[in-house]
This record gives structure tokens, C-alpha cells and sequence, in this order.
């Protein structure tokens, strides 16, 4: 039997659920050697990593790029590039649409964009070692793509993520971060979006909003403020230590903030990760932005937040059976440990 090689969107029938099909994915370099949860970056020997300086014409195909005013494109100096993922889960010169031959067998072509962040040319594995400037231009790089994803009709979500260390599937040690743009809204980002328009819809107020000021009123499950942000462990987490970041005013797209917002996230950031790192001895984690979908307007309802998601444990079968995850750690003793292992010299305003 023949399969096609090309990508492709399927919806259960009998869930709705969408999922995508990407052959090339089995495709790509394995550099990272999958070992337990706690341990990430044991790299296999003998690897080139196409991430470091002067491997350019291994991920060529710049995007968008921190380099010298006047230097070429893949080529070296730079400090930050965003390159077309060479084994992309979605290809973006396909047809976006094609007759339904089975309207209840519901596919779509695998048509999207799938681009890679490399924020340093040094062949740096954790994130929390990024300069200060260099975290800021990652967050930087992200409301940039966004940007750009928004200005073309046939994008409706632009999903930006970060996988960190084998068990939270990245394949090369070298740091980077992903974003894939969708025809979509994905099923968990139009989950949200629909319970936060249906809570302002009968209680007038944005559910994140009163959110924080629940969080701020109790106290125990902040792990760090800032002028602008707040970062908690929040109330039902599904993993142990996991914990969400977002603005403590009330903000729908992550893509209008500011270059001094951005460089105050990057420091926040920046000391959570680090703080996670000594808690748990480096583990492998997932981080990712929910934001409002492209072209959105601007609205009371939806408030954009990071999720990062540590490799604590593996779901099993109750979790894949139930829907409702197991966990072992309570939030507020997450938020504890790590507000002590927080080590700048910002304070809980």
C-alpha cells in the first residue's frame, strides 16, 4: 500500500479532535539521547550540529535575523536567526484546500509554516544561560514572526514553543525554539479562547484578570512579580512544578508588547529557569505561548500567558484514559521551593 509522503490535517470523527501527519518529522537528525526525565542534553558522538556558527548552509534560509548592519544572510556573526525548519511538520507551498472527497472522514492538506529559533551562535543547550540581551531578543524574535504570520491572510494561529532536552522531544542539544503557523486555531488555544468569551460573557471580567487578583490575594502560589508580570504555579496544574507566566494588566496579543516589557519578561524568565533548573536538577521541560489568533482583535476576554511544562513524570494510561492528569506535587509547595531558589534580587511587590 502506498502512503503520501506529504503532510496532512485529519479530524476524528468521533472526537473532533485535529491531528496532523508529518512524515518528514521521522526524518530528522537525533543527536539527543533519550534517557530519564530528570537528565537532558546527553548528546550521541560524532554529531555536527547545524545550530552553531558556521554551519549556516546546514539551516540556510534566513527569515529574520540579529546580525551586522550589511552582512549576508546564512552566513556568519549573527546573533539570533529564524530558518525554515528543514523537516517541517507542515509545508507552506502546498494548496491550502482541496474538494472533500469524505465530508466525514474530514482532511485537509498539510498546509502551514514551520520555522526554528536559534537565539545564540554558541552551541548552548539551556536556556537559562542566555544572556540577558539575548533572551530579550528571543522574545523579541517571537513578536516579530507573529507579526509577520499576522500580515498574510491564510494564517489564523501562529503557535510558538520551546522543547527542552530528549524527554521533552527535542532531537538537537544546540537551544532553540520552534513556531508553526496554522490555517487553524489548534484545539487547545480555541478550548481557552472559548471558556475565557464565555466567562466575560456572564461575569463581565476577564477570567486571567481575576485569576491574578485571586493569586495576589493569596499569596501562595506566586512565585515571582515584576512591574509588569507575574509568574505562578497555578491553582490546578497538571504537572508537578508547572507554571504559567503572563502580564498582570490585561493584554489579548502577546505581539503588541514592548521592546522594555520584553526585556523585563526576559529577566523574569531568565530567573525562573533557573530557579526550575536547581529544584529539579535540570529537567527536560516544554514551554509555550497561548496569544490571541491572528488578526484578532483586540478584546476584554483573552489575556496571553507562557505555560512551561517540566518532564516530571510520564503520563500513563489514567491520564491518556481519563483526560485528567495525576499530581503528585501540590502548587503551592512547587511555588515555595522555587520562590527560594530564586536568586536576583527582585522582590514580591
Amino acid at each position: 500500500m502506498h502512503y503520501d509522503p506529504l503532510p496532512e490535517f485529519r479530524r476524528c470523527p468521533a472526537t473532533g479532535r485535529w491531528v496532523i501527519f508529518a512524515p518528514e518529522r521521522a526524518r530528522r537528525p537525533i543527536t539527543l539521547a533519550h534517557t530519564e526525565p530528570h537528565h537532558r542534553d546527553r548528546v550521541n558522538p560524532g554529531t555536527v550540529c547545524p545550530f552553531c556558527e558556521g554551519n549556516e548552509k546546514l539551516a540556510a534560509g534566513e527569515v529574520y535575523a540579529v546580525r551586522p548592519d550589511g552582512s549576508a544572510k546564512d552566513s556568519p556573526g549573527w546573533q539570533l536567526r529564524v530558518i525554515p525548519n528543514k523537516f517541517p511538520a507542515l509545508r507552506s507551498e502546498m494548496t491550502s484546500t482541496l474538494p472533500m472527497l469524505d465530508p466525514f472522514f474530514e482532511a485537509r492538506p498539510g498546509f502551514g509554516a514551520h520555522e526554528v529559533v536559534v537565539p545564540c551562535r554558541e552551541h548552548e543547550p539551556n536556556p537559562a544561560n542566555l544572556s540577558l540581551d539575548q533572551y530579550a531578543e528571543l522574545l523579541v524574535a517571537y513578536r516579530e514572526r507573529i507579526r509577520a504570520f499576522s500580515a498574510d491572510a491564510l494564517w489564523h494561529y501562529a503557535q510558538v514553543f520551546q522543547n527542552v532536552g530528549a524527554e521533552a522531544g527535542a532531537s538537537l542539544a544546540h537551544m532553540h525554539a520552534q513556531i508553526i503557523a496554522l490555517p487553524m486555531v489548534p484545539d487547545a488555544v480555541q478550548a481557552e479562547w472559548d471558556f475565557a468569551k464565555t466567562y466575560h460573557g456572564e461575569r463581565g471580567h476577564c477570567v486571567y484578570c481575576d485569576l491574578i487578583a485571586k493569586e495576589r490575594a493569596a499569596r501562595s502560589r506566586i512565585i515571582r512579580e515584576t512591574e509588569h508580570f507575574i509568574a505562578i504555579c497555578p491553582f490546578a496544574p497538571r504537572f508537578a512544578y508547572e507554571f504559567w507566566v503572563m502580564p498582570r494588566y490585561h493584554a489579548s496579543h502577546f505581539e503588541i508588547t514592548g521592546d522594555a516589557a520584553l526585556n523585563e519578561l526576559a529577566g523574569l524568565f531568565l530567573d525562573l529557569l533557573a530557579a526550575l533548573d536547581k529544584v529539579l536538577d535540570e529537567p527536560a521541560y516544554n514551554a509555550f505561548l497561548h496569544t490571541s489568533p491572528l488578526r484578532a482583535k483586540l478584546n476584554p476576554h483573552f489575556h496571553w500567558h507562557w505555560e512551561v511544562i517540566p518532564r516530571t513524570a510520564r503520563a500513563a494510561g489514567f491520564e491518556w484514559g481519563s483526560g485528567c492528569f495525576l499530581n503528585a506535587v501540590p502548587p503551592e509547595k512547587a511555588a515555595y521551593e522555587l520562590r527560594q531558589r530564586l536568586t536576583s534580587n527582585l522582590q514580591l511587590s
